[in-house]
């Protein structure tokens, strides 16, 4: 019915379909066209870096870690082959109740694989190990080939520093583990850092029973301060009720 009055000389603005511009979607994002076609806010602008790192399944659980470290009264070689060849460990760690070698090479090299077996009350679960990491005398470990029981990885690292002047070797164990889900998450941390404590534990009592014998009536001890406090707070907590 109007007709748009527009003054001599100006150009009207291309229409939409003459634009000569062209959006084509990033690679990560045409795969996924067909899923969802609206806009996700807070994307990176063009030429910005782009993290490369996997993308994690949605709900699963954070990795375990737990670490510690204790003095021991020997030299780092010797602990560093009590830690690792498989054919010694179970004879000390009272965690184990099976190690061996999974091949036939039977030495201590990255890539060789040993096979373990917990005791029965850490499950008795079996599994196989690949070693890695390995520097003779100060570091090395093992991460278990496939998943086992309510973990889909578990690992172990040992490292061995000397003490300059003195015969004593500061070594440190980490546990990781990746749990399958997150119900179980809790109670696989408190058996991976008993497992801890109690491997380092039974180390020292290998190469150094005196300093073993202490550091258990220490860590009795502790127990029974943690148990008297806990009994404690219960007692008050039922005053406080009884008053009320």
């Amino acid at each position: 019915m109007f007709k748009l009055l527009r003054k001599p000389g100006s150009k009207s603005p291309p229409a939409p379909e003459e634009s000569q511009t062209t959006f084509r979607a990033r690679p990560e994002v045409r795969g996924s066209q067909g899923a969802a076609s609206a806009p996700v806010s807070g994307s990176p602008a063009s030429g910005a870096p782009v993290s490369t790192a996997p993308a994690t399944r949605a709900g699963r659980p954070e990795p375990i870690a737990v670490r510690h470290t204790v003095p021991m009264r020997a030299r780092p070689e010797v602990l560093y082959r009590l830690a690792l060849v498989p054919t010694r460990r179970a004879a000390w760690d009272s965690n184990m109740a099976e190690s061996a070698w999974a091949d036939s090479t039977q030495t201590l090299k990255n890539g060789a694989r040993a096979r373990f077996r917990l005791v029965r009350r850490l499950g008795g679960l079996k599994f196989e190990a690949e070693y890695g990491g390995l520097k003779t005398s100060r570091s090395g470990g093992w991460r278990s080939v496939r998943g086992m029981g309510p973990l889909e990885e578990f690992s172990q690292e040992w490292t061995f520093k000397p003490v300059p002047g003195q015969p004593v070797t500061e070594v440190t164990l980490t546990l990781r583990g990746q749990v399958r889900f997150g119900w179980v998450r809790a109670q696989v941390e408190r058996m991976m850092q008993n497992m801890l404590l109690s491997t380092l534990l039974d180390m020292q009592r290998e190469v150094d029973a005196p300093t073993a014998s202490r550091i258990d009536e220490m860590n009795q001890e502790l127990r029974r301060q943690e148990e008297a406090r806990c009994k404690a707070e219960k007692a008050a907590r039922k005053g406080n009720r009884n008053r009320r």
